[in-house]
């Protein structure tokens, strides 16, 4: 059973929909979030986000263009920074992690807090040629362009919005650029760590235009190592290779059957860093490759792990070399109980509705800041601001023509009541 902790009452919520939309009708239907016609504000500032969709790319652009590689985020966390400070946020400030920090309040404060997280860092070395070209059809492509520059780009077109035409929240809110997400969601493990008693709901900006992820996929990357004393060249044909031992385990990992259905029981793999030795001339002391291993099922992220394992310590048995297996990172999966019909996900799928996006996906594959706050029993889904491909590529793109969509979406859902109008959910994480 879902258990609530009564924290805001249900006049407060009303209160909050008036504010934002003005009196709904009263045949309307009372899970809806949004009434049947939009106050005026509001539908100047979707009328707006159409309008200044050059002026949003622009802003896009020059977040994809300063390198922010996992760590690295400084430049593009000050450009974030001095923006949320030109938007009228309060509270702005950067935590201990790095992240960039502030604050809308609610015309009737009280309650709890949504949070909406986009991240700052990208995949792609700070070396990289960051610059953004514009193709044909109105395509962006450049590294990161839409993981995530797309979601901080959104984020600041709904603060421009909300500050041009007057626009409170529903509830008090806190808008961050977290770092290290591609690393292990470091950014957001700090901030949620931090606030997580006031948090009553979190959206992370960060995925494809039509996808809403309501759970965690649970995440383990392994890095297997094979040793041994090593040869030069001329007497490798005596020793036993760490190579060799490498190659037969990633051979054998990649062959681990996984399924790929039902959803609840979807698992991918990949190998995707290896390395050895220090010279051409001699073998390897110490081979060595990476393993991300990721399930919707626990039990069955239990068992790739244990295969994987297995695979690299019979291999390195096989061969004749030593064995050692390292964790370099833990995400436990899960979803808050009845959380595909939560409130948070019904309104995203209305809001959706409303702006006719009929591509619409809802999912357990959840690997973003969201997965954090699912971890802490708190109501979360992921969204995209727009669609495009090649992510973690030098060819990365995405499509600007969608991007209007994304931002009305999110500005929807901030002044939406999204946050269960008695409650804090407090059911267990479950499958």
């Amino acid at each position: 059973m879902i258990k609530y902790r009564k924290v805001i009452g249900k006049a407060s919520i009303a209160l909050a929909a008036l504010l934002c939309f003005g009196a709904p009708p009263a045949a309307e239907r009372a899970d809806r979030v949004l009434p049947a016609t939009l106050a005026a504000p509001v539908a100047n500032a979707l009328e707006a986000a159409d309008s200044h969709l050059d002026h949003f790319i622009e802003q896009w652009i020059r977040i994809a263009e300063i390198p922010a590689p996992s760590g690295e985020e400084e430049r593009r966390a000050a450009h974030i920074e001095g923006r949320f400070r030109e938007l009228g946020l309060a509270d702005v400030h950067r935590d201990t992690a790095g992240n960039v920090i502030g604050r809308l309040r609610a015309a009737a404060p009280g309650g709890l807090a949504v949070a909406v997280l986009a991240h700052l860092d990208t995949v792609a070395s700070g070396t990289a040629d960051h610059r953004v070209e514009r193709l044909p059809g109105g395509r962006l492509r450049g590294p990161g362009v839409r993981d995530d520059s797309s979601g901080l780009a959104g984020v600041l077109a709904v603060l421009e919005l909300m500050r041009n035409h007057g626009l409170t929240p529903a509830a008090d809110t806190w808008f961050v650029g977290t770092v290290q997400e591609e690393v292990g969601l470091h950014g957001a493990e700090r901030f949620v760590s931090d606030h997580e008693e006031e948090l009553g709901a979190v959206i992370a900006v960060d995925g494809h235009l039509g996808q809403i992820s309501h759970a965690a996929t649970g995440i383990v990357w392994l890095k297997l190592h094979f040793t041994a004393k090593g040869a030069h060249t001329l007497r490798a044909y005596a020793e036993p290779s760490t190579i060799l031992a490498a190659a037969r385990a990633i051979e054998d990992i990649s062959e681990l059957d996984l399924r790929r259905t039902p959803e609840e029981m979807e698992s991918w793999l990949n190998i995707g860093m290896m390395g050895g030795g220090d010279v051409p001339n001699a073998q390897a002391r110490d081979a060595w490759f990476t393993v991300d291993l990721r399930s919707n099922d626990p039990a069955t992220l239990t068992s790739m792990e244990e295969r994987a394992i297995r695979a690299g310590r019979d291999a390195a048995g096989s061969v004749g070399v030593g064995f050692e297996h390292e964790t370099l990172h833990r995400m436990p999966g899960g979803r808050v109980a009845g959380s595909e019909t939560s409130p948070l996900v019904m309104a995203a799928r209305e809001v959706l509705e409303r702006l006719k996006w009929t591509d619409v996906e809802v999912t357990m594959r959840g690997t973003a800041d969201h997965n954090v706050a699912i971890s802490r029993r708190i109501p979360a889904i992921a969204i995209g601001m727009t669609t495009g491909g090649a992510t973690h590529t030098p060819e990365e793109y995405a499509e600007t023509a969608p991007f209007p969509t994304g931002v009305k979406q999110l500005l929807l859902l901030v002044l939406s009541p999204v946050i269960p109008a008695d409650a804090r959910l407090q059911a267990p994480v479950a499958r």
